[in-house]
């Protein structure tokens, strides 16, 4: 899947994210942090996100703490080159960014 970089899953999706609180500023997880996740609720603008006009960015993208996470293993149903369709259907079904 080819991500559109759109937002709409780190806004509108359950899921489990790397905790805030554990994050060392562009380093990785502080390593007195035991318990790293957290769930992020749909509805709720992940902490991670930001926008640079309408492309979206994810701050701990280049983190090793990234890497396996659920955001890192999103799929969607399709070919590998396919584009992502998720942000089309909530655009369509009304949700906003």
């Amino acid at each position: 899947m080819i991500c559109q970089r759109c937002g709409y899953c780190c806004i509108h999706l359950d899921v489990n994210i790397v905790d805030p609180r554990s994050v060392l500023p562009g380093v990785d997880i502080d390593p007195g942090k035991m318990d790293v996740w957290v769930l992020k609720p749909k509805g709720q603008r992940c902490p991670h996100l930001s926008f640079q006009g309408d492309l979206a960015m994810c701050i701990i993208h280049a983190m090793p703490c990234y890497k396996g996470s659920p955001c890192d293993q999103f799929e969607q149903l399709g070919r590998e080159d396919d584009l992502c369709v998720l942000g089309a259907y909530f655009k369509a079904v009304g949700y906003e960014k």
